[in-house]
């Protein structure tokens, strides 16, 4: 009963998977009739035929070998999106004097909560080296608040004070984007820069 289903599974299925059904017609050693026989016909395998030595259909796919297409995906992803980045256009001309005014600080976020009703918005404590100031960032759609505790960051603390949604932040984090558009934080990557490290 097993070889007739197998039987008339290889014919069914040749419109679907002529390799695969060619294959499975090898191992019963019966011959493809393309549907052309009639439904009364399709005792394929009587007794005592002889079927073949029986093989492996599908071969089975490996964790590895999941993940190397997925990482050639994700390659061709980031490839393609490189390449079709809009780089926007330079600003307006500063003078050196105005880049003096700004005091762009090393820090780490000490702790870290979504602004309540506020999807966008994640309150950061940060330590700047000078203190520890509370700032409020955009930042909550690309990170959770676990991700972003010990994280080292560029801090722009002159920046005035602006009150989000009833809490006072004191500063801004310099942010970047990568190449599939989530946020990347712009940070010192060397070891021995102190918090409160001025960047110049």
């Amino acid at each position: 009963m097993a070889l007739q289903i197998a039987s008339a599974l290889a014919i069914l299925s040749e419109p679907f998977l002529p390799f695969t059904a060619k294959k499975l017609c090898n191992i019963l050693n019966i011959k493809p009739n393309h549907w052309n026989l009639k439904f009364e016909n399709w005792n394929l395998v009587k007794a005592g035929h002889q079927i073949n030595q029986a093989e492996i259909l599908f071969a089975q796919i490996e964790d590895a070998e999941i993940q190397k297409q997925i990482d050639k995906l994700e390659a061709t992803k980031t490839a393609n999106a490189m390449e079709n980045k809009v780089v926007e256009p330079q600003k307006e001309t500063s003078t050196f004097d105005d880049f003096t005014k700004l005091d762009l600080r090393v820090g780490t976020i000490l702790e870290a909560e979504k602004m309540p009703k506020a999807n966008k918005l994640l309150v950061l404590k940060v330590d700047t080296g000078i203190d520890t100031r509370t700032i409020v960032s955009g930042i909550a759609e690309h990170f959770s608040p676990e991700e972003v505790v010990g994280k080292r960051v560029t801090v722009l603390v002159n920046l005035a004070p602006r009150a989000l949604r009833g809490v006072e932040s004191q500063g801004m984090i310099l942010m970047t984007n990568d190449a599939s558009g989530k946020l990347v934080f712009v940070n010192p990557d060397a070891d021995g820069v102190e918090n409160g490290a001025t960047i110049s």
